[in-house]
């Protein structure tokens, strides 16, 4: 093996291994002796890399990435920004609905999973009370925020609700409750409700 010769590395992706070299020893915990071990080189030569006095050779990398137990790939490859959140974007009208004959829901961000909260498009199609059947109770905290048309919410223990169009009702989904159109357009919401 031909020896090492002292390259600089003033170039920026060199200066950006060299920094995630020793973030990486830095976060398991490490001194340079420690790493220099587990690749099976000199910590000398590890002090150089990590102060950009020297440029590793491909078998120099080949022993770091054994070393920290990843590919070569991975010690390589430049690093994203981590994410400090999620998004999933929901484009247009929903396809399909799931349907029961008072409601039609369509889930909303269904890609983005463990949220604390989940979220729907509903439309109510039901306007006869005595039509509906059992009233809704479930074990969630709701919210509705009417979109189009008129809603009716009865609820136990309060009297009837009449929301329009930019009207929003939060309120606990296990008190007994059914929500029905009011006149002849259909009512469409954005329902979003947690588990309790």
């Amino acid at each position: 093996m031909p020896p090492l010769t002292d390259r600089p590395r003033a170039v920026e992706p060199h200066q950006e291994l060299a920094s995630r070299i020793k973030r990486w020893r830095e976060a398991r915990g490490w001194n340079q002796q420690a790493l220099a071990e587990r690749a099976g080189f000199a910590r000398s030569t590890l002090s150089k890399i990590e102060n950009g006095l020297l440029s590793p050779t491909f078998e120099i990398l080949l022993k770091l990435a054994q070393g920290f137990g990843c590919d070569l790939a991975d010690l390589v490859r430049a690093e994203t920004p981590s994410l400090v959140g999620r998004m999933v974007i929901d484009r247009g009208a929903p396809s399909e609905a799931i349907t029961n004959p008072n409601t039609s829901l369509w889930p909303l961000g269904s890609a983005l999973k463990g949220r604390p909260f989940q979220s729907m498009l509903v439309e109510f199609t039901q306007a006869d009370l005595a039509a509906f059947g059992d009233w809704n109770r479930h074990d969630t905290d709701d919210l509705l925020h009417v979109l189009s048309g008129t809603l009716v919410l009865h609820t136990e223990g309060y009297a009837p609700a009449t929301l329009h169009p930019g009207d929003t009702v939060h309120f606990d989904g296990t008190m007994p409750h059914a929500c029905l159109k009011s006149g002849p357009e259909t009512c469409r919401c954005l329902y979003v409700f947690a588990p309790r």
